[in-house]
């Protein structure tokens, strides 16, 4: 069975023993007022009631996520009450509270654009604080100063402001009959008791430790006996992150129907069982990384080097000293906000993938948004997002040649590893020629010079300050042995000379290697069309090609529409479609049902327009 199939089976339906609890929740609360008035020991009170409001959370936390309705029309308006009452009771508007859960889980971990990282401190003192001050920093987040940039927020900001006015009325109106006492210690004591205990239970614990962005390793899984009901399911909280639209009472038994599944993709399940790992063990988290399999973490900064003016050489830390496994020549992908838009480019690996060691060469370039922003302001201790290691420009798996590199610029940055990594594991020659424009410009110039003089009689390196032209590079190669390994990186002019060299010098096609990053297209980009986007009173209009999303669109034309995750993950996106038709890029693992999408919604990240559409947001 295919794993929407899965989660599927558990969704699309009226949440009944979630609206059970409600009732359950709000009779608990009249009987505690009661036995207040009635002599009951006010710090009891407060933790009663601090179990009461751990309920309601997740009453509002189901309400979020729709699981309440379970997309059935008729209940969509009942699951928004029950989410502004359950909120009422944790003394935050719901639609705030929407607006950044859906955040958290399209960007689970991410120091910048993950609300809930906020919880991770450095210390037990910090992290405390932390969750003391959780609901201060949604506040911001929900009317600071930031609000107002965010579309999605900046939606329902209004609806906060008047959350907050009909919140001070009702309290000071109890006030004002005589009943503060009763208020502080049935509603607000114990809503704020219960906060950090949310926000260590829900933030802290499950994705600890908070620095892993793949989605089967971002959070855990904890299979103790009893625990699931303490913690209202949320022990199962990485069933919660893979398939938010499965209502809580149900992750038990949807973990059951995936559980091979999770332990094919090394997911983080830890308890007391047999095939079970050991309790919040860091290195849980690390698989990908101990098997050599892709990844996708936030990792710190160890050292920058200053390799020229232009280029700077990052070291990244090693998580709990566990080693990099990647191969010679691949790269990795970094990811970081500039002007608050979040850019990837592909960086080389510079180090020896012997040592361990990941590190990469940045150097700036016209108009390059992210390696100038990096090499302007990076320092040690920064964090960014970084995932790999990808490419094929690979050495061959038995080394029985002499190699020749072939490098320009920063092309030599992948070679480098190549260059290391032969020195250091067979007995073959290595010939470097390598281009750049002046002798300052020279990227790892000390590197090669030490790398010169502990293998004398196997490097040789031919540098140049010219151009490598087809006969420049041909007065270089000539004199080399045919029969070598040639490998090439740098501008696409040289390459192309490289090319034309071993050509004629009868180099087989077979020992030549060349990195060429290219940007691939959508074939029918290109195919531009004009298409008129109605919403709520407003309309706009964007030249659009035939792989661009509604979302793209609306960013493009400065109409930017509410959206979070833009992969369909999240669901903040979700808009009702009057009129028009569409294409959907993927339907699968999406933040909708079934029953949703035949009643018309869509993800306006998963659909691109085909004709002119209405959409209710």
């Amino acid at each position: 069975m295919k794993n929407q199939a899965v989660w599927q089976k558990y969704s699309g339906k009226v949440a009944w023993p979630t609206i059970i609890l409600f009732s359950v929740l709000c009779i608990g609360y009249i009987l505690l007022w009661k036995f207040y008035l009635s002599g009951l020991w006010p710090i009891w009170t407060a933790i009663i009631g601090a179990v009461l409001a751990y309920g309601m959370f997740t009453i509002a936390h189901e309400a979020s996520h729709g699981n309440i309705s379970g997309g059935v029309q008729s209940f969509v308006k009942l699951e928004k009450v029950l989410g502004w009452v359950s909120s009422f009771f944790l003394l935050f508007p719901f639609s705030a509270f929407v607006v950044i859960h859906l955040r958290h889980h399209a960007h689970t971990n991410d120091p910048v654009n993950d609300p809930d990282h906020y919880v991770n401190g450095s210390n037990p003192l910090s992290i405390f604080f932390r969750c003391l001050t959780l609901i201060a920093y949604y506040f911001e987040l929900a009317l600071g100063k930031h609000s107002k940039k965010n579309e999605a927020m900046n939606k329902i900001r209004g609806q906060s402001i008047l959350f907050l006015f009909f919140l001070i009325t009702i309290l000071s109106t109890v006030i004002f009959l005589g009943y503060g006492s009763a208020l502080f210690f049935v509603f607000i004591l114990s809503a704020l008791i219960a906060a950090p205990v949310l926000a260590f239970s829900f933030d802290w614990l499950p994705h600890y430790p908070h620095n892993n962005l793949s989605r089967y390793r971002n959070t855990r899984i904890i299979t103790i006996p009893g625990l699931e009901f303490l913690s209202l399911y949320q022990s199962y909280h990485l069933i919660h992150h893979l398939h938010p639209r499965v209502p809580f009472y149900k992750y038990r038994s949807c973990f059951l129907d995936m559980e091979s599944e999770l332990l094919e993709k090394q997911s983080v399940i830890e308890g007391y069982r047999d095939q079970d790992l050991k309790l919040l063990d860091k290195k849980n988290t690390y698989s990908d990384i101990q098997l050599g399999k892709k990844w996708n973490y936030v990792l710190e900064v160890e050292e920058v080097y200053r390799e020229t003016s232009n280029t700077i050489k990052l070291v990244f830390k090693n998580l709990d000293q566990i080693p990099f496994l990647y191969e010679a020549g691949q790269y990795v992908v970094i990811s970081d906000l500039v002007n608050e838009d979040l850019i990837s480019r592909c960086y080389s690996i510079c180090e020896d993938p012997v040592s361990g060691k990941l590190a990469v060469a940045i150097k700036r370039i016209a108009g390059g948004k992210l390696s100038n922003h990096l090499v302007n302001a990076i320092k040690e201790k920064d964090k960014l997002r970084v995932s790999g290691p990808f490419g094929k420009f690979l050495l061959p798996k038995s080394i029985n040649k002499p190699f020749v590199f072939i490098a320009g610029g920063s092309g030599i940055t992948p070679i480098m590893s190549m260059i290391k990594f032969v020195l250091r594991t067979s007995e073959e020659k290595v010939t470097l020629l390598y281009g750049s424009r002046s002798k300052e410009e020279v990227i790892f110039d000390q590197e090669l010079k030490e790398l010169s003089g502990h293998y004398p009689n196997r490097l040789d390196i031919l540098l140049s300050f010219e151009i490598l032209n087809v006969d420049l590079q041909y007065e270089y190669l000539l004199k080399l042995s045919v029969d070598s390994y040639f490998y090439i990186c740098g501008p696409s002019a040289m390459m192309e000379a490289s090319k034309k060299v071993l050509s004629k010098l009868g180099v087989l096609d077979d020992l030549i290697k060349v990195e060429e990053f290219s940007q691939n297209f959508n074939k029918l980009s290109g195919v531009k069309r004009k298409i008129d986007i109605a919403m709520s009173g407003n309309k706009f209009s964007f030249n659009t090609d035939s792989s661009e999303t509604i979302l793209q669109g609306s960013i493009k034309t400065k109409n930017t529409l509410p959206h979070a995750c833009k992969m369909g993950d999240c669901g903040t996106c979700k808009a009702l479609l009057i009129k028009g038709e569409v294409n959907w890029n993927s339907k699968k693992d999406i933040a909708l049902l079934k029953n949703e999408i035949n009643q018309g919604y869509i993800l306006t990240c998963m659909c691109t327009p085909q004709t002119d559409i209405i959409l209710k947001v």
